[in-house]
């Protein structure tokens, strides 16, 4: 009998035991999906992939993916693109956050050859780059002198924010020194005397002016016929009686005559000679640069300058747009507009001009036209004429400039022109109106009315220092001058101009070879006008400003501004 093991009984597995073992297992997976995670994490930041593990999926029984499906492609399209945007962004944006200067040698300049290197960083440093090579826009400076304005003005008004260093109550001390300081022609800023030099004083010497005739019942500034019926009424004593009208004339004539020879000996730098019809500046040697006396006329007709032609008086037009012009500066009145047909041909000689009308009538005759209808063609032809030769009458380019011996003739021709008054109208017998800076034979001081006042201005508080009456040249940077010497740090000037002498400052010096003589001259046209009329009564300032040849300095001002800029002008 054969021996029979015992066999031992099957292990058997408790409860406890299989669910420790699935645990067991569920910690292999998840730690084997946890290392294989930072593994794909370490190798890129791009490619972010959470891959399955191997235990829990066999190859064999993963599903076969279509990758040409739409869905996979745009999900892995996402899964790609986004982490790389997601890393450019915030690298721009700390770049913006913490921006670095900018180095001209080091910025990448993208240009047509680099174009596939361009970038969003680059170009916003080349952009910062270009700003600061960019110039700053330059603010508009000013100059530190007032221009010179040869156009005579009606009123002015001077406008601060703080209230001005005088008032217009004088007391009796500074109406006197300002009266005595203006007739001596003494600077009472800068020599040493007893008057009084305040701001009062020294502006009520500013606005005085030497005027002849002065009748006190008529406005002789400016000469226009504005309030007609008033004036007639006034003036009948003068326009109907005739010695009253020739001892007018008489008594002008003489103030005439001793102002020009002031003007000759450079007592008197300038004057002016208002007329109903026309307007004369009278300068002396020096002024401008120009070094000899000259004097300007403006406006002019035909039949003025046609007279002027007849005594033999050269002149130019230096503001004449149309019509032949010669470059020869000694060149008389004939080298006009009234001296030349439409063509351009000189008509200056009476007799060739019968010798041309009867040439053209005898070729007319040849043609069979009767005399009547040559006659009316001569009619026409010389109306037609007479048109294209007047159409600067009345004009700023009517403006005739004369200098030299010339200007001496012209002071003949208007002392002799009984034309200079008027026979008709408001001023029928008054001659014409005398303006000068310096005292003359039959002078009458005149002061200039000063009103001061506060006005606003969109809620802003500014004192008005308004003047009136006929404001010479030299007023004006006189004034400007002396507000700037009280420490006033800001003001504005406007002026209300009369039009018909605006010509005047256009003219510039009144001629091109004025400006020519100036430049052969040996010595300085400045120093040439101070030396010889150191004593015309302007301040040695004011002097060598107005014998400035310097054309650019000559300006028409309507406006003026005054800062720590300097001085600026419209």
């Amino acid at each position: 009998m054969t021996d029979i093991k015992p066999v031992d009984p099957p292990h058997w597995i408790r409860p406890e035991e299989v669910q420790f073992k699935l645990l067991r297992q569920r910690k292999n997976a998840l730690q084997a999906r946890m290392n294989s995670m930072k593994v794909n994490a370490n190798k890129s930041l791009l490619n972010i992939s959470i891959e399955k593990s191997p235990s829990k999926l066999d190859s064999s029984q993963q599903k076969r993916k279509n990758p040409f499906a739409k869905n996979n492609l745009n999900k892995r399209s996402r899964e790609e693109v986004k982490p790389e945007l997601d890393v450019s962004c915030d690298s721009i944006l700390f770049a913006l956050i913490n921006p670095k200067p900018p180095e001209p040698k080091n910025v990448f300049i993208p240009n047509e050859d680099s174009s596939s290197n361009m970038s969003f960083s680059s170009v916003f440093n080349k952009l910062e780059l270009d700003e600061q090579r960019l110039p700053e826009p330059e603010l508009p400076k000013g100059e530190p002198y007032v221009p010179i304005d040869w156009t005579l003005n009606t009123k002015m008004r001077f406008m601060s924010p703080k209230p001005f260093a005088w008032n217009g109550k004088l007391k009796t001390s500074e109406q006197a020194s300002g009266t005595t300081g203006f007739v001596r022609c003494l600077d009472t800023g800068d020599q040493e005397s007893t008057l009084d030099t305040s701001p009062n004083a020294r502006f009520h010497q500013c606005c005085l002016v030497w005027q002849h005739p002065s009748l006190p019942w008529l406005e002789l500034y400016p000469r226009s016929a504005g309030k007609v019926s008033a004036s007639l009424a006034s003036n009948s004593a003068v326009s109907n009686n005739q010695f009253i009208k020739d001892a007018l004339f008489s008594e002008w004539s003489e103030s005439f005559r001793s102002l020009f020879h002031l003007l000759r000996a450079g007592q008197c730098p300038y004057f002016y000679v208002c007329a109903n019809t026309f307007t004369v500046l009278f300068r002396a040697a020096g002024i401008c640069g120009i070094s000899e006396v000259h004097a300007l006329l403006t406006p002019t007709t035909r039949g003025f300058r046609q007279s002027l032609k007849q005594q033999d008086i050269e002149y130019t037009m230096p503001l004449r747009t149309t019509g032949k012009r010669r470059s020869d500066p000694t060149d008389s009145g004939y080298d006009t507009l009234d001296s030349t047909t439409s063509n351009g041909e000189d008509v200056n000689d009476d007799e060739n001009d019968d010798d041309d009308d009867d040439g053209r009538d005898n070729i007319l005759e040849s043609l069979g036209i009767e005399a009547s209808e040559i006659k009316r063609i001569n009619k026409c032809q010389k109306r037609i004429t007479m048109e294209k030769e007047s159409e600067v009458d009345a004009s700023k380019h009517s403006l005739i400039f004369v200098k030299g011996v010339e200007a001496q003739a012209l002071f003949n021709f208007l002392i002799n022109c009984k034309s200079a008054v008027a026979i008709t109208g408001a001023l029928a017998g008054v001659p014409p109106t005398l303006l000068a800076p310096v005292a003359f034979h039959g002078a009458t001081l005149k002061p200039l009315k000063v009103r001061e006042s506060v006005v606003r201005i969109e809620n802003d508080k500014f004192h008005s220092l308004e003047i009136n009456g006929p404001i010479l040249p030299h007023v004006l940077p006189s004034l400007c001058f002396l507000m700037k010497s009280s420490q006033l740090e800001k003001f504005s000037v406007s002026c209300a101009q009369l039009n018909s002498t605006k010509s005047f400052t256009d003219a510039k010096h009144g001629s091109e070879s004025s400006v020519e003589e100036n430049e052969n001259e040996k010595n300085p046209p400045s120093v040439f006008g101070k030396e010889n009329l150191s004593d015309c009564g302007l301040t040695g300032e004011l002097l060598s400003h107005f014998c400035n040849s310097d054309p650019s300095r000559i300006k028409v001002v309507e406006s003026l501004k005054y800062s720590s800029e300097g001085y600026t002008w419209t």
